[in-house]
């Protein structure tokens, strides 16, 4: 900001001198050179005061890792790029074969161990029945209790991992989109692996259908003058040229760097330290466009640059919202690559 207020200082001396023909004099050159200086300081600082400028602003985006609960092997993948996606859509699915064996190897084995089960029952029963009328043994009747017992917890453990398997096979065996929105990478295909572990790269990135927040980082020094309601106004890279309106709908005066971690070694917080590693730390300040941007080509995660304009000192904002408009005339300058 402070270049393009000298360039414009030197043009306005340039008209002064050539086109209004002031004689140039050591007395000329050093009340120019001495009013450039303290005028543009104090311009500077009353606006970067009242006035807060950020060229630290994105649209964020809301995403969900889509992981795998289960091991399995993909048989398709019916999802396309960008295409949208409503909630319940398919994904992908797995090949259900697999699940469907365990599942009917479960009920297999929870039918056998009813059998059992009824059959450690009679035979239980019946050993009661010969102890009470004098005869058989104790030891026969704990050794029945002991198999009807087992046979019984057998069941429940066959039940439970039968609850799980018809779990897997109804609601993990198709993926599917958590809420509308949709994918942007497609990286699998049918026919691979995948393996239930969180600690692996995500099968996709689901983005969600939902509209991107501006969040501007300011530095603290001028956080006094940035309050919900204030006038914005917001310049994107990807759209040169334009300067959008808009206001502070939300200031985060929550920073990063002043964050406790739970300590379970005992050792005391160093300030010391904390001082040489961390810096200021920027305020993260959410903006509200104000303008529409729906014809515009705006990519999600764009970047952007942000002034905030307080009551005091308007006069000067006049000199941010002009530098702001020519560092948007800048952006249709770049180096490809």
């Amino acid at each position: 900001m402070i270049d393009l207020m000298i360039i414009i200082y030197a043009a306005i001396l340039w008209v002064v001198f050539k086109v209004f023909k002031v004689p140039l004099n050591k007395w000329t050159a050093t009340t120019s050179i001495l009013i450039g200086f303290f005028g543009i300081g104090f311009i500077v600082l009353v606006m970067n005061y009242y006035h807060p400028y950020s060229r630290e602003a994105r649209l964020y985006y809301y995403t969900t890792p889509i992981y795998s609960r289960i091991d399995g092997r993909i048989v398709e993948v019916p999802v396309e790029r960008n295409a949208p996606l409503k909630k319940g859509d398919v994904l992908f699915r797995f090949d259900p074969r697999p699940f469907e064996y365990k599942v009917e190897n479960l009920k297999a084995e929870i039918e056998q161990g009813e059998i059992e089960r009824d059959r450690s029952k009679e035979e239980y029963d019946r050993s009661l029945e010969v102890l009470g009328k004098g005869a058989g043994s104790e030891r026969e009747v704990q050794r029945w209790r002991i198999k009807y017992q087992t046979a019984i917890t057998d069941i429940e453990a066959a039940q439970a991992k039968l609850d799980r398997a018809l779990y897997d096979l109804e609601q993990e065996v198709v993926v599917r989109a958590p809420t509308n929105g949709y994918v942007t990478q497609v990286r699998i295909r049918p026919g691979m692996a995948i393996v239930a572990s969180p600690q692996l790269m995500a099968a996709l990135t689901f983005i969600h259908a939902e509209d991107q927040e501006l969040v501007a980082a300011f530095p603290q020094n001028g956080l006094q003058n940035i309050k919900a309601g204030y006038e914005a106004e917001i310049t994107f890279d990807a759209i040169p040229g334009r300067a959008f309106k808009g206001k502070v709908k939300q200031v985060l005066t929550t920073v990063a760097q002043g964050q406790l971690l739970p300590n379970p070694s005992g050792k005391l917080i160093d300030f010391d330290e904390i001082a040489m590693l961390n810096r200021q730390g920027r305020v993260p300040v959410k903006i509200e466009i104000s303008d529409d941007l729906s014809e515009f080509q705006l990519p999600a995660g764009g970047k952007a640059e942000v002034a905030v304009y307080s009551e005091h000192w308007q006069a000067v904002s006049i000199v941010r919202r002009i530098l702001l408009r020519m560092k948007s005339w800048q952006k249709y300058v770049f180096i490809g690559g």
